[in-house]
């Protein structure tokens, strides 16, 4: 069992959004990420299903030119047969990110 706090986890930078991994074992990453208000975590493809979870704020979901606003209790499930994928904050943001590994 692995047991986190993870409201204890949150955290910002000025100059990118902080990833905090917090489980990254087996089949299984999960990590915090906050974002400042304007910040974007750019487009890239990913190799595994990634769930995201958002905790606080507000945003944008950008998969495959099909864009979905994020608030918080939405939660997204991104495939890896995805082309891309991205999320812009417009508030400053906390989101819960976990990845399916090894598939």
């Amino acid at each position: 069992m692995n047991k986190t706090n993870v409201k204890k986890l949150i955290s910002f930078s000025q100059q990118e959004p902080y990833k905090e991994i917090f489980y990254d074992h087996g089949n299984l990453k999960a990590q915090v990420v906050g974002l400042k208000a304007g910040q974007i975590i750019p487009p890239c493809k990913m190799n595994n299903d990634v769930l995201f979870y958002v905790i606080e704020g507000e945003g944008e979901i950008t998969v495959d030119n099909e864009k979905e606003s994020l608030f918080p209790g939405i939660s997204v499930v991104v495939p890896k047969a995805a082309g891309s994928r991205s999320i812009s904050a417009k508030t400053d943001m906390v989101i819960l990110a976990v990845q399916a590994k090894g598939r």
